[in-house]
């Protein structure tokens, strides 16, 4: 997919500085890489930047000061590349249980220079580890067991994030346990970032 608008146009507008620079050089690692190992859909350039990068970054206003996050199944490192490198204070896990996407992680993440470790494992089988801060989750489903897994893995105020629909949402406001948050996706006239945040009473 050579040729046509270059990266740094369609996200200037968006990002700036080092993060600009990194989010470029990962825009260029997924279409290259795609090519060969098919690892997100696009037909543009625009579409990759709009569906899934600036997608991804609809949460990054929920990552403030410092923190620790983890991406959930992580694929081609959406949301967690692009979050990790548009607020470098934070550090991160990009968990993906697939080996070619996995190898695709730990390039990213050495040439973005990203603060991450890349875990090829399932989140049922993922070790001891610090509490997390937020725990992102995009395209992976079967949420009801994943938030009782989430649950003891969040630190003090910490949250789960969700790429969903509208009747996701409402699935997810069933579980109990979970206070629920959800605001609309830009681009997507169904699509829906939950935040999750563990109640006690």
């Amino acid at each position: 997919m050579s040729g046509g608008v270059d990266y740094s146009g369609l996200l200037a507008a968006h990002v700036g500085g080092a993060a600009l620079r990194r989010l470029v050089c990962y825009a260029g690692l997924l279409e290259r890489w795609s090519e060969r190992h098919n690892l997100v859909c696009f037909s543009s350039r625009e579409e990759l930047v709009e569906r899934h990068i600036l997608d991804s970054l609809a949460a990054a206003p929920l990552l403030e000061g410092s923190g620790r996050l983890l991406d959930i199944g992580s694929g081609a490192g959406l949301p967690g590349v692009p979050l990790l490198a548009v607020r470098p204070l934070w550090s991160g896990v990009l968990l993906e249980p697939r080996q070619k996407r996995w190898a695709f992680l730990r390039t990213a993440v050495r040439e973005l220079q990203l603060a991450a470790d890349v875990a090829c494992s399932r989140y049922q089988d993922l070790g001891d580890c610090l509490p997390f801060d937020v725990i992102t989750i995009r395209a992976v489903g079967d949420h009801k067991a994943l938030l009782g897994w989430a649950r003891g893995r969040l630190a003090a105020d910490g949250e789960v994030v969700i790429w969903t629909t509208v009747d996701g949402v409402a699935a997810l406001e069933a579980v109990a346990g979970w206070r629920v948050l959800s605001s609309r996706l830009s681009g997507l006239d169904c699509g829906r970032l939950a935040r999750l945040q563990p109640c006690f009473t």
